[in-house]
């Protein structure tokens, strides 16, 4: 958890970096925090207990049976700042990381976002000064350097920041956002994809894509195969397990990561023929990460995130290694097909879009690992290898068809 930095000046001793923090007693059951606050890691949760010592060891002692048994303590945040209900909100959303609730990648879009936010409209204000005008100037900022969906998760995570405040009882009620604090509509997001289809900037050419394949190293062309094959994305090649793919059947078989849903993958023969060579490959280096198809050459996962920490044992940013998508890049920049907006997951947008065509969405969904909407999904058991054999092989006969 990231603490937002203000100006206060207290009795402190100088750490890296610049940061402070005050003078820690012999004996204190409390351990000062870089935001000039007294903590204490409680069943895996920080608890803040202000910044006068004498203050907040009367409020730990008051507390601490209830803390320490687990049962909640009513709260109030100990300055009322915009600072105060972040850092709290981040060391609940830290919690929720540890324990798989949610992921590291939103968990660092919420310190990114929540952290601007903070700085927009002033660390050191109290919450409940908020007006309409703060949070429609701060929309309209963004508005004017973000896309839809960014924007969309950008309103997300702030209202979520408020919701959690007034659950934890640290706010009375919800601020006023004002009639302009509100996430694009599904009719400006509608809009915002017809205009990157019409431009077919944001999907690959079927000859781009054979282009691709064909420039890609063994490994690479692997993954590249999966994306248009199947809809992998990243995140979805740097934690697959060896275990879920069937050669001999030409199938992948598994729950997918980000979702937990299962996702059943008919493979094409060259995306057969590409996997068995990139797993003969990978038997012959040691794997740190063991089980998985893609791994460096020192056998770590192609994609992975790294959690940074500060002097306390606090979650402070993480930070993602995506082999993957980097060395996708290059190809990019070597075949002059780097343009905004396009990477690796765009194969997974181009296999969506190709797949749409064929009249079988819950088909399409149990490959590209989403949950089958309304009624269906709780209905529809089994979906036929025949059924999903007829999207991926539209696929392919748009990516090779013209090929033959």
């Amino acid at each position: 958890m990231t603490a937002l930095k203000d100006a206060d000046t207290i009795p402190t001793m100088t750490l890296a970096k610049g940061t402070t923090k005050p003078r820690k007693p012999r004996g204190c059951p409390l351990t000062p925090h870089a935001s000039g606050q007294w903590v204490k890691w409680i069943h895996g949760r920080l608890h803040y207990f202000g910044k006068d010592l004498q203050t907040a060891l009367e409020q730990y002692r008051q507390q601490s049976a209830d803390l320490h048994a687990g049962r909640e303590v009513s709260v109030q945040t100990a300055d009322g700042s915009i600072k105060d209900m972040v850092n709290r909100y981040l060391a609940f959303q830290t919690g929720r990381l540890g324990a798989g609730e949610i992921g590291p990648r939103w968990f660092e879009d919420c310190r990114r976002i929540l952290t601007d936010f903070g700085r927009a409209v002033g660390v050191n204000r109290s919450a409940t000064d908020l007006r309409p005008d703060d949070f429609e100037k701060y929309r309209a900022c963004k508005a004017k350097h973000l896309g839809v969906h960014s924007l969309t998760k950008t309103i997300t995570a702030i209202k979520g920041l408020f919701k959690y405040a007034i659950e934890a009882g640290l706010l009375e009620h919800s601020p006023r956002y004002g009639h302009g604090f509100r996430k694009p509509t599904a009719a400006q997001k509608r809009r915002s994809q017809q205009r990157a289809e019409r431009s077919g900037k944001n999907l690959f050419a079927p000859n781009e894509i054979r282009q691709i394949i064909t420039a890609s190293p063994t490994v690479l062309r692997g993954a590249i195969l999966l994306g248009i094959n199947g809809g992998f994305g990243n995140t979805d090649c740097g934690t697959l397990p060896r275990t879920a793919i069937d050669l001999d059947r030409a199938v992948i078989d598994y729950a997918r990561p980000k979702t937990g849903i299962r996702r059943i993958v008919p493979l094409w023969p060259e995306t057969v023929a590409a996997l068995r060579t990139v797993l003969d490959a990978s038997h012959t280096r040691d794997q740190d990460a063991a089980g998985l198809v893609f791994v460096t050459e020192t056998g770590r996962p192609l994609v992975r995130q790294r959690q940074h920490y500060d002097d306390s044992g606090q979650l402070t940013k993480v930070t993602y290694m995506d082999r993957l998508g980097d060395q996708f890049d290059t190809v990019l920049q070597r075949l002059s097909l780097k343009r905004r907006g396009i990477g690796f997951y765009t194969l997974r947008r181009t296999f969506r879009t190709i797949a749409d065509e064929v009249p079988d969405p819950h088909a399409i969904h149990l490959i590209s690992g989403h949950t089958i909407p309304g009624m269906s999904g709780i209905y529809v058991r089994e979906i036929s290898m025949d059924r999903l054999r007829a999207v991926v092989d539209h696929v392919r006969s748009k990516v090779f068809g013209d090929a033959n």
